[in-house]
This record gives C-alpha cells, sequence and structure tokens, in this order.
C-alpha cells in the first residue's frame, strides 16, 4: 500500500473543490469507524432481541474486527492498482449492503456474516481513502487533509458509542446500522462527483500473492 509513504501527486486537485472532496471521503471513513464502536452498547439488546450466546455475541464484534484488520494491506494494495476511487466506492456499496444485512438479520449466523461483509468493506474504504488523500493534495494541504483523516477517526471512535446508544435506546439497535444508508448514499454522490480516479505509478508491477496469503492470515 503505497499511501504510507508521501509520494507526488497524480491527480492534484485546486481550490475548494480538494476540500469539498477531503469532506466526504472523512465521511465514508467516519461511517467505519462509526460501526466499529457503536455495536458495543448494542450488544446488549442485540443479545435480548436475537436470543444470541455469549460465544455469538463476541462474534458480532470480532467478525468485524478481523476482516477490517486483516484485509487492509491487500486491498490497499489492490486500490493502488486498480484504482483508488473505484475500490473506495465499491467498498461503500458493500458497507452499506451489509449494513443493511445487519438490521434485518434475525439469526446469529446472519448477523455474524453480515458483520464480516461490514469488516471487508472497511478494509476497501480506509486504506484507498488515505491513498486518494496522498494523491491529490501537495505541500502543506497534504499535512493537514492526514490531519483530518486522522482526527475523523478519533473523534468518531469517541463518538460512536454515544451515538449507539442514543439510537439503540430512542430508536432501536437496527437503527444503529440503517444510520449508514443515508451516510453513505450522501458519500458514494460526492465521491462519484468530486474525487478522481487515481493509481500508484511505478513500484513493483502485479500482487505479491504469496505474501499477501501470508499477511492476511497472520493478522
Amino acid at each position: 500500500m503505497s499511501a504510507a509513504v508521501p509520494s507526488a501527486p497524480t491527480a492534484a486537485l485546486a481550490g475548494r473543490r480538494r476540500w469539498f472532496a477531503l469532506a466526504f471521503l472523512a465521511l465514508g471513513v467516519a461511517m467505519i469507524i462509526l460501526d466499529a464502536t457503536v455495536v458495543n452498547v448494542a450488544v446488549p439488546t442485540m443479545v435480548k432481541d436475537l436470543g444470541l450466546t455469549t460465544t455469538d455475541a463476541e462474534w458480532v464484534t470480532a467478525a468485524y474486527s478481523l476482516t477490517f484488520a486483516s484485509l487492509l494491506i491487500f486491498w490497499g494494495r489492490i486500490a493502488d492498482r486498480v484504482g483508488r476511487k473505484r475500490i473506495f466506492v465499491l467498498g461503500v456499496i458493500v458497507f452499506v449492503g451489509a449494513s443493511v444485512l445487519v438490521a434485518a438479520s434475525e439469526t446469529s449466523t446472519t448477523l455474524i456474516t453480515a458483520r464480516a461483509l461490514q469488516g471487508i468493506g472497511g478494509a476497501m474504504i480506509l486504506p484507498s481513502s488515505l491513498s486518494v488523500i496522498n494523491a491529490v493534495f501537495v505541500g502543506r494541504s497534504r499535512a493537514v487533509a492526514f490531519a483530518v483523516w486522522g482526527g475523523t477517526i478519533g473523534g468518531m471512535a469517541a463518538l460512536g458509542p454515544l451515538v449507539g446508544g442514543w439510537l439503540t435506546t430512542y430508536a432501536s439497535w437496527h437503527w444503529a446500522f440503517l444510520i449508514n444508508v443515508p451516510i453513505g448514499l450522501l458519500v458514494l454522490g460526492g465521491v462519484l462527483l468530486l474525487v478522481p480516479e487515481t493509481r500508484e505509478r511505478g513500484g513493483p508491477a502485479g500482487i505479491d500473492l504469496l505474501g499477501t496469503v501470508l499477511i492476511t492470515a497472520s493478522l
């Protein structure tokens, strides 16, 4: 994943457009971090409504975290090769679709599977968003953009439990996930309109399949 090392921009944006683009990218990141934390306060209600066992409840959280963390490097590399915007958009679609499946789940198997799918979508969104920022921002503005991206992660990690508690108390635990539908649609619209497509220029071609399998399995 080339985003970790700043490089020359491949599709720099000028003026206000780049900051609007950043806002939609950050909103997409906020959505996946929200769901990583919101479930912590929603789980007790989900256990009661769906009759989950203790093991089921643990996997509701773990299924998301495991797929999300283990696939970050893989999807980061894919995004560099085939297009970061493309993978970001696909990730949002997968994440929102999985969120609807979570909200509609009536069994532990469906619920845990949907949470794993959310993790896959999140793993597509996070590295591709960072790579896009690295590609379209230059100089001091790049540092500011990285700060906004990082601040979004920290802020949503703190805000997630509050949002989850409010939605679970005054609506239902389903809305802790259905809230991703309007957010995801807004992100898709903004990214499709404002974010340019970028790919890695130079560097080794192809994908190290053995290394990818080993690092994914290890994580």
